[in-house]
């Protein structure tokens, strides 16, 4: 039996995930199930989906958000940049020069003309490992493939190299890149601090990561327009046998 249905959209940034859930869906939640961790999860056991929660002032309009995700946020501001620039994109709210978000206590603003392009940061070198918008990234030069169909060796490469003084790990070999967080996690899509780091310090205005997305740089700005996947709505039927999950549509 269905107990709840929740309504959401699903994007992509370059292959990065971002559900966009209103928060007055999460009202009423049956009893014994953690809503917000099944959207999270679903497909069931990902670890890339990142969950965005907003909540519109009925006043003011104004909107507060919040970003969830089982690996860690990042690209933080072009996630934020994407979810407004979709709810203006579905009518949801009207376009505007300029928009302010309340994020996680924090007050967000970004003009139209930022939201889907973003400045890529500088780059400095500390003890080997290079800092961009405070992130420590360590870049390694490799022989190995960096495609998908190599994921093993490259995860195995990851460990190894793993001393604990990093936020990104960045595996490189002609043109191809992978990138790790500091948990061994791959991120297969591109991440804007090791993008500008390859522009800033190498040069490079076109790279590929490792889900095969080509990333090309113009005039030191990183393009990042979202993609709709889907429009979702979700089940939480109480007999599902793993007791806590979506039949999804």
């Amino acid at each position: 039996m269905i107990v709840k249905t929740v309504n959401s959209y699903d994007i992509h940034i370059h292959g990065q995930l971002l559900r966009v859930i209103e928060k007055n869906e999460l009202r009423a939640g049956p009893e014994g199930f953690d809503v917000k961790k099944l959207l999270l999860n679903e497909p069931r056991g990902s670890k890339y989906m990142n969950l965005l929660i907003f909540h519109e002032d009925e006043i003011t309009g104004g909107l507060t958000v919040t970003l969830d995700s089982i690996t860690g946020i990042e690209n933080e501001d072009v996630l934020l940049k994407s979810f407004v620039s979709s709810l203006v994109d579905r009518g949801r709210i009207e376009k505007k020069e300029s928009y302010s978000l309340d994020f996680n206590g924090r007050t967000k603003k970004y003009g139209q003309n930022e939201l889907i392009e973003t400045p890529l940061y500088e780059v400095g070198l500390t003890d080997g490992l290079y800092e961009v918008n405070h992130k420590k990234i360590k870049l390694v030069e490799t022989g190995l493939h960096m495609d998908i169909q190599y994921i093993t060796s490259i995860k195995k490469e990851i460990e190894k190299l793993n001393d604990s003084t990093y936020d990104y790990l960045v595996l490189s070999n002609d043109g191809k890149h992978a990138t790790a967080n500091k948990n061994n996690d791959i991120l297969p899509y591109p991440i804007i601090e090791v993008i500008s780091l390859f522009y800033r310090e190498l040069g490079t205005e076109r790279t590929t990561t490792l889900n095969g997305d080509d990333i090309k740089i113009q005039n030191g700005r990183f393009e990042h327009a979202y993609q709709l996947i889907s429009n979702s709505q979700f089940y939480i039927d109480h007999t599902d046998i793993y007791t806590e999950g979506f039949v999804i549509k």
